[in-house]
């Protein structure tokens, strides 16, 4: 009798067993939103120098489609004190003249914090970093007008406040800002890059109705918080065919006055052997003092740097006093982080470098 009870119970565990699981995994799908998305852009080219002007009359056109997915756990939340999407874009811009401009196809990711939300309507910040193929590009023969571009592979970088309404519970329409700049981050010259603001209107689709759970913010450290990041990257050297190293040190400190806002400053040098043989060995190094704003979301910080040089190589960058440098960084530990930054004169960046930081 045992016997023939064991057999009956057996299949009835394995399928309670299965049952669980799937209620598990059920619950688990609950803890995610997925949303699928489509705009189109129109917007216009920044001439950054006069004699950009002639060739920055056209307006650019894209088509965006992306994949975004917030996790809404409180491990998620943690990580930037807010809820939000992490997505990627598949994007094609036409810069209105195909013969110089042509046209770009960018692979993107990005990180999206939610800013304002109700019940109809949600306010974001995405920033994105990504890969852009150029079909026209500078070329002191056949293209010699657009020094926009001089490498088919370059980077693109955005930064699209966006406001979101609710169609109902599965669609939805945005309309966003969106500020991109497409350059090769100074691995070929000339290196001029591409800002081009675009407006932005799209349909969002959700395979899972967002309910937001009730997470509570962590509390803002009264405290200073220094730091030491060291650099490095590969730059083109113009009197080679060769890059050649360029790193940089960085001391400051930050304090936070808010969810996700902070203040600080500090000094900064690059020892960069581009520059050699035009300058000498022991004249190579260029330092400056710089200001800083911190977005802080959890383990994200989104910094940007207004500096003023303290002394530089007399062929560098000869009439700029200024410059600033935009960084993004993530929190591997409670000390260690990382990421990569882009240094810019004006409207032209320079390029771009890896990032290796600790925090005090």
């Amino acid at each position: 009798m045992q016997l023939i009870e064991s057999k009956t119970m057996y299949p009835l565990k394995q399928a309670l067993a299965i049952f669980l699981l799937c209620l598990t995994q059920s619950v688990i799908a609950q803890q995610a939103v997925t949303r699928l998305g489509a705009d189109i852009q129109y917007g216009f080219i920044i001439p950054h120098a006069a004699d950009l002007i002639p060739i920055s009359q056209s307006s650019p056109f894209g088509i965006r489609l992306s994949y975004d997915r917030m996790r809404l756990d409180k491990k998620r939340w943690d990580a930037c004190n807010c809820f939000h999407y992490l997505g990627v874009q598949l994007s094609h811009y036409q810069f209105g003249n195909p013969s110089v401009l042509g046209h770009g196809t960018t692979v993107s990711t990005s990180f999206e914090p939610l800013l304002f939300r109700s019940k109809q309507w949600q306010i974001s910040l995405a920033t994105g970093l990504g890969i852009s193929y150029l079909n026209r590009v500078y070329d002191e023969v056949s293209n010699p007008e657009n020094t926009f571009f001089s490498a088919p592979l370059s980077f693109l970088i955005f930064v699209s406040p966006r406001i979101q309404f609710t169609l109902n519970d599965r669609w939805s329409g945005s309309m966003a800002l969106h500020y991109n700049h497409i350059s090769n981050g100074g691995q070929r010259q000339p290196n001029r890059g591409m800002n081009f603001p675009t407006l932005g209107v799209g349909l969002h689709y959700f395979l899972q109705h967002p309910n937001f759970p009730d997470h509570q913010a962590n509390e803002v450290p009264d405290r200073w918080r220094p730091y030491l990041e060291v650099a490095g990257t590969m730059k083109n050297n113009p009197n080679s065919n060769n890059r050649s190293p360029a790193a940089g040190l960085s001391l400051g400190a930050y304090r936070q006055v808010g969810s996700i806002n902070a203040f600080g400053g500090g000094w900064e040098a690059t020892i960069d052997h581009s520059l050699y043989p035009d300058t000498e060995r022991n004249d190579l190094i260029n330092h400056g003092l710089y200001i800083s704003h911190h977005f802080l979301f959890g383990r994200f910080d989104f910094n940007q740097r207004m500096a003023v040089y303290l002394g530089k190589p007399k062929n560098y960058q000869p009439d700029k006093s200024f410059y600033q440098r935009y960084t993004l960084l993530y929190r591997l530990s409670d000390h260690l982080q990382g990421g990569a930054s882009m240094k810019v004169h004006g409207h032209v960046a320079e390029n771009i470098e890896f990032r290796i930081g600790y925090l005090f």
